[in-house]
């Protein structure tokens, strides 16, 4: 089974891009888990798929909305994700990126991003259907 992550806070700007994700691929009829911060409170689902695509905002200080996609994505405990998630070590996972523009306290996602929503849900889906 394939699962999708989309995590992220909504709370903190482009941070919340994995969570809209979520909701808009929850639309399209996608299985995926929408989680905030505490993914740890998932574990037995995350634990009982065989792939796993995580969807969240990274910073590797690229220009606002561009993508990186990890396959094979090992978990070490960096500042490339937001989240803490390296309880997933042995996953077979893929990381699906979006770089963000900042990360602060506000409500709103970037017009960078926001204008690439539609590219973002195609390629999640592509990954989501791809062996």
């Amino acid at each position: 089974m394939k699962t999708i992550l989309c995590i992220g806070n909504i709370l903190m700007g482009d941070d919340g891009i994995g969570i809209i994700l979520g909701h808009l691929l929850k639309k399209k009829g996608i299985n995926c888990i929408i989680c905030e911060t505490d993914i740890s409170l998932i574990n037995e689902v995350i634990n009982n798929s065989e792939q796993l695509i995580i969807v969240d905002a990274v910073n590797f200080d690229l220009n606002p909305g561009d993508i990186v996609i990890f396959n094979n994505f090992e978990f070490y405990s960096s500042p490339i994700l937001q989240h803490d998630l390296v309880f997933y070590k042995n996953k077979k996972t893929t990381l699906f990126g979006i770089q963000v523009k900042d990360i602060d306290y506000r409500i709103g996602i970037s017009s960078e991003i926001l204008k690439n929503l539609k590219v973002y849900l195609n390629y999640i889906i592509k990954l989501y259907n791809s062996n």
